[in-house]
């Protein structure tokens, strides 16, 4: 009898650790200080969001966060390569993304300029930022006004890898402004200020000079990859979220980060 409740346990453990149900997300590994990798290791808000809701979905799921650039991020949910990335904005462009997730925080695009540029003051967008190169991160969601201001030719935009890559050729003048995230920019303009190496960023203003859109960035889902259990761990993550949103939890996050880079 001894043997045949062994038996029994055994075979429920076994059963246990067959329900459990790996699902990779991928994240951008340049979005500071949302999504970044720093001495190898994957760090920011959103990570730190997405452990988090990680430990409440298990043991049903064990979710793994794994850092990819962006524009190869992009093209693993188009293909259906992956299932799962963050994160993205919304955009009528990237139809491939099927399902949105809930938000995971709103963010607040907006240009910064340098200071000898017309632009420099707040103005009129896109009307006063005319014949300006624009810089933005590689795969950035320009949104509506950028968009339809790129098809009049009104300036020209060109990408780069990540913030700090837009950030030095803001600052050497090889582009006129920047449009990313205020946080996103903020933070890593801090993070180059008090690296000793960098210090022709030392004295250096930077220069907000309109704000374009508020965004809320999602985990976004490949609507090519339709994986068996894909609808249900969505809505278990949606809930999750909702519930670390009701919590105050990305608000806790955000002002973590924040101190990390105030003197």
């Amino acid at each position: 009898m001894k043997s045949l409740l062994f038996l029994l346990a055994g075979v429920s453990v076994l059963g246990h650790a067959l329900a459990v149900q790996k699902v990779v997300i991928e994240a951008d590994n340049d979005y500071a200080p949302y999504s970044y990798v720093e001495d190898g290791e994957l760090k920011g808000i959103y990570v730190d969001l997405l452990k988090l809701a990680g430990k409440k979905l298990a043991p049903a799921y064990e979710v793994e966060l794994e850092a990819i650039p962006w524009k190869r991020g992009l093209k693993n949910l188009e293909t259906g390569r992956s299932m799962a990335l963050f994160p993205p904005y919304r955009s009528k462009e990237r139809p491939y993304i099927d399902p949105y997730s809930t938000p995971l925080y709103r963010e607040t695009v907006v240009l910064f300029c340098n200071e000898s540029n017309p632009g420099h003051a707040p103005r009129r967008f896109p009307e006063d930022f005319a014949g300006l190169t624009i810089g933005v991160n590689l795969g950035f969601a320009l949104g509506d006004k950028m968009t339809d201001a790129v098809k009049a030719r009104t300036f020209t935009v060109t990408e780069s890898k990540g913030n700090e890559d837009n950030l030095w050729k803001l600052q050497a003048g090889q582009i006129d402004c920047y449009a990313n995230d205020r946080l996103a920019v903020q933070y890593s303009f801090s993070k180059l200020q008090d690296k000793a190496k960098f210090r022709q960023f030392k004295g250096y203003r930077l220069s907000e000079s309109a704000e374009l859109s508020s965004e809320d960035a999602f985990i976004g889902y490949s609507a090519a990859n339709t994986l068996s259990y894909k609808a249900d761990f969505v809505k278990q993550m949606d809930a999750v979220l909702l519930e670390l949103k009701k919590a105050g939890t990305i608000n806790r996050l955000i002002v973590d980060y924040v101190r990390s880079v105030t003197p």
